[in-house]
């Protein structure tokens, strides 16, 4: 049975699951491994539009992969924006036996995903595409420093070089 690993917001399946240890943990102990980038991320395709984003989008198309996977039952495992998406994929997705989440706060109970009274998505988005990211607050240039770190593809913004992942439209 088949182990999905969503990974969280900025990194990529390479970041947060592999460099981890947590892939050859896995299939060390015998697991088949199906670790998605989410679109925007790693190795899978951005797009212009912010409709094709979000985390309820994200979690469409997560059950698209179960479901391509062609199996009866998958565990399902989510960090931080990957919990999110990973607890609204398996309230649709019968095939999900097991769901592992962490990284999430009681926001994602109390206002139904990422907790944007403390993260507003205007503000994160806002920083991401700025020119200057000079006087942002320390928790959202971390984010922005992560994705970086990491190669995102930002508008505007130099890139990190990673030999892993590739950016751009697919």
């Amino acid at each position: 049975m088949p182990v999905v690993l969503h990974h969280g917001f900025s990194v990529n399946s390479v970041v947060e699951w592999a460099d981890s240890g947590v892939v050859a943990a896995l299939t060390a102990d015998g697991r088949i491994v199906v670790a998605v980038d989410a679109r925007g991320h790693g190795r899978s395709g951005t797009s212009p539009d912010p409709g094709r984003y979000g985390e309820r989008r994200m979690a469409r198309d997560l059950r698209a992969v179960i479901a391509a996977l062609d199996v009866p039952r998958v565990d399902l495992v989510g960090y931080s924006m990957g919990a999110v998406v990973a607890l609204l994929a398996a309230a649709g997705e019968l095939a999900v036996r097991r769901l592992v989440v962490g990284g999430v706060g009681a926001g994602v109970v109390e206002v139904g995903g990422v907790d944007t009274r403390v993260l507003p998505n205007g503000a994160l988005a806002d920083a991401l595409l700025a020119d200057d990211p000079v006087g942002l607050p320390p928790e959202i240039a971390g984010l922005r420093g992560c994705a970086l770190a990491v190669g995102a593809d930002l508008p505007r913004s130099p890139r990190k070089h990673d030999p892993r992942t590739r950016t751009g439209s697919t």
